[in-house]
């Protein structure tokens, strides 16, 4: 989780069109998921390194803000309903680990399930506790 967390904010960092990030299976669903919400434009797993192509808007980042949720030291684990709370007011993504995989706070609340929320993406208002 942590090296998943190290690759998502590394794309901030920068204002290329394309970042290199080393291999790891986590941090592929995790690109599947930000390819399939429209934040970045795609990606490409070079043997051990992944080639991920950014997204802008009117040269600006399409990323404008990263928020690691889930740390080791401490772990966010939430239910559908509290998922449903907790984003009532929100317009950005949260990205969370379930039994199904890495899926979107929408897709949790619509198929009932819960899990661990990694991290939060273009949030203009969070509350967690």
């Amino acid at each position: 989780m942590q090296r998943a967390s190290e690759m998502v904010q590394s794309l901030l960092k920068t204002q290329a069109a394309m970042q290199r990030t080393p291999y790891h299976p986590f941090c592929v669903q995790i690109l599947h998921l930000l390819q399939k919400e429209g934040l970045i434009r795609g990606f490409n797993v070079e043997g051990n390194k992944i080639t991920v192509l950014l997204k802008h808007y009117q040269g600006a980042p399409v990323i404008r803000n990263i928020r690691v949720v889930s740390k080791p030291s401490r772990e966010m684990w939430l239910l559908p309903h509290e998922l449903k709370f907790r984003t009532r007011y929100n317009t950005g993504l949260w990205v969370v680990q379930t039994p199904v995989g890495v899926i979107s706070h929408r897709d949790c609340i619509e198929m009932g399930i819960g899990g661990k929320v990694i991290f939060a993406v273009n949030n203009a208002y969070q509350h967690w506790c």
